[in-house]
């Protein structure tokens, strides 16, 4: 029997090692995790008085998942003799490993999927808005959560000025925290109008307990609380270089004066030393300033690489509040991506999804869009309400203004449209944005041909990029783009699920406007009544109305099946295949299907919109329960 020490990240043991000790948790707090097929699942957070290794024992078997640490833990060790004595001198231990494994065996365990957060902040340079932005985040965290938060404000030092409304409390009167109950800090801990608390831990210069003592406050803070959001000094002290050790993901927060921002570069040189987190666990939040150079996407990657990099608007607007809430999702596991799929007009349907969502204050993280999906999406995503997205919709209300935008190529060697009108008329609403000014992250799928893959756009023209999704094939010129030929993105990707799960989504929400078999069956069955009433009215009618409706119907019938007709539906069956494959991936999907429409039904927009609206509606309970539920 003896201690055994590990460091934050550290493995006690692998799945599939064969069992020779068994462990009791003494302090810290262990992740229990099985690999299949490349995918890791987390099966239990283990804490203090917690002990695993006993079912290899018990049953001889290998273990049968990894054990690693979250951060700097002691075990308590016992050998397989040791525990073996153990269990034949104590009925009592015995009993209870007994019921521990039927429990198991039966599929059943009282151990928690509850998580532990650890997020440092660090404010790089002084005043650049750390303190303003712990608070924001701890106060989002709960409200996206409802999770316990707390707000560890490590700044205070001696030399600082008494507050007693702070409760603060020593470093030094923490050093028996190890074995202490949850209510030891009761006292000290400060309710914040937001949900959350807040606990000031005041640093003494001679206090050789502050390093050590770091993982074991964080420990027992975990017994209590979900997130722990810790507000660092601005001095890069031995203190602020253990939280960095022990944390599951840091946040500097600096402006974006020059000197500033390459002074912050040479700092997380620095605490990627130190840290054992990868690169992408450490992102930088810079507060623009309001007179004065505002940074790029392009230029944020070539000096901060691929490390995660949030712009803050210099005033705390709703654009600013949006981005401290997608923080918040992104540390909680709980990012909403939206999935708008092509269709032609029956995507307009997608506008009506927009507006009950809005209606409704659920807001998406990120769009992904696919042809009519992208169009729609881009229009929402770079700032436009969806009230107004459905203004340019309704603008196209009638067949002859459909007409008016199509622009038949003279040699229709690509495509028997060039598709410059269609994308002048959107480039009145999307202007000459890029992806870096959308208001939501926003991702546009072509459809390589010459790649012979789907094509993701995340940067650059918007305007581009949509004209590049809507290429229809052999009805729009493709477009060329380094010697490459890039069509319509529904034709390989027609429900971007996956390009959403690749750029970070947790939770999926799919719009599927394709008709399935069953639907397309009820249009046929719908227009043959149709078409028997209107027979049954025109034998009613005088000889020359008798006779001109069925001369219209003689020229219906010989152009129902056009080139166009062909191709459309040709293609659209395709795509509704793949889209029936790519939705099992979503977490929910909406299918705001009118069975009785017509691709090419654009000019009748207030339908579509009306359909998607009412899907919505009818999947709201559902909606809303995905958007709050808590990953771990």
């Amino acid at each position: 029997m003896r201690l055994v020490e590990y460091k934050k990240d550290e493995v006690v043991y692998r799945e599939g090692a064969e069992g020779g000790n068994f462990y009791i948790i003494v302090s810290g707090r262990f992740e229990a995790f099985s690999s299949s097929a490349g995918r890791q699942k987390t099966l239990a957070y283990l804490r203090r008085g917690d002990y695993f290794g006993e079912m290899s024992l018990l049953s001889s078997e290998p273990h049968s998942a990894t054990l690693r640490a979250l951060s700097d833990s002691i075990l308590l060790e016992l050998k397989k003799e040791d525990f073996k004595k153990t269990i034949e001198h104590n009925a009592t231990v015995a009993l209870e490993l007994g019921r521990r494994l039927s429990s198991r065996l039966r599929g059943g365990g009282s151990r928690t999927l509850f998580k532990n957060d650890v997020i440092g902040v660090l404010d790089r340079p002084q005043w650049a808005g750390a303190e303003a932005f712990s608070f924001r985040l701890a106060a989002d965290l709960f409200r996206e959560t409802h999770q316990k938060t707390i707000l560890l404000d490590l700044r205070l030092d001696a030399a600082s000025p008494a507050d007693p409304s702070l409760k603060a409390v020593s470093f030094r009167n923490l050093q028996n925290i190890e074995n202490a109950p949850p209510e030891l800090l009761s006292p000290n801990l400060v309710a914040h109008p937001a949900g959350f608390q807040v606990l000031t831990i005041l640093r003494d210069g001679k206090d050789s307990f502050r390093e050590e003592g770091i993982p074991l406050i964080f420990n027992h803070l975990a017994m209590e609380h979900r997130f722990i959001v810790v507000c660092l000094p601005r001095v890069l002290d031995e203190t602020a270089m253990k939280v960095f050790t022990q944390s599951d993901s840091i946040y500097v927060v600096t402006d974006s004066d020059l000197s500033n921002i390459n002074e912050t570069k040479e700092m997380l040189a620095d605490i990627e030393k130190a840290s054992s987190l990868s690169a992408d666990k450490i992102s930088v939040v810079i507060h623009e300033v309001l007179l004065g150079m505002r940074t790029t996407r392009s230029v944020r990657k070539e000096l901060f690489g691929d490390k995660p990099c949030f712009s803050l608007p210099p005033v705390q607007d709703e654009e600013h509040a949006r981005v401290v809430r997608y923080i918040a999702r992104k540390v909680s596991n709980s990012l909403v991506g939206l999935a708008l799929g092509s269709g032609a007009a029956l995507g307009l349907a997608h506008i009506g999804v927009l507006k009950a969502l809005e209606r409704e204050k659920i807001q998406v993280d990120m769009i992904a869009g696919s042809s009519i999906g992208a169009l729609i999406g881009a229009l929402y995503a770079v700032g436009l309400s969806a009230g107004q997205v459905e203004q340019a919709a309704l603008e196209i209300n009638s067949p002859f203004r459909i007409m008016r935008l199509m622009d038949p190529s003279l040699w229709p060697f690509h495509g028997l449209i060039r598709g410059r009108k269609v994308i002048r008329h959107f480039r009145s609403h999307l202007g000459n944005k890029t992806f870096e000014e959308c208001r939501i992250p926003l991702r546009i799928v072509g459809a390589n041909l010459s790649r012979r893959c789907a094509q993701v756009f995340e940067s650059g023209l918007i305007a581009d990029a949509v004209r590049t999704s809507i290429a229809i094939p052999a009805i729009f010129t493709p477009v060329f783009m380094n010697k490459e030929v890039i069509v319509d993105g529904g034709i390989l990707s027609p429900l971007p699920v996956r390009v959403l799960h690749e750029a970070g989504a947790h939770k999926v929400i799919a719009v599927n406007v394709f008709p399935t078999a069953k639907d397309a069956l009820e249009r046929r069955l719908f227009l043959g009544e149709v078409e028997e009433k209107e027979t049954l009215a025109a034998r009613r009618k005088n000889w020359f109305g008798r006779n001109w409706f069925f001369v219209k119907k003689f020229f219906a019938r010989k152009f129902s099946a056009n080139i166009f007709d062909v191709l459309m539906n040709t293609i659209q069956t395709m795509e509704s295949e793949i889209a029936e494959v790519e939705s099992e991936s979503a977490d929910l999907v909406l299918r705001p299907v009118l069975a009785n429409a017509n691709w090419v039904e654009f000019f009748r927009p207030s339908i579509f919109i009306k359909k998607g609206e009412e899907e919505t509606m009818k999947m709201l309970p559902k909606i809303k329960a995905l958007v709050s539920q808590q990953n771990v």
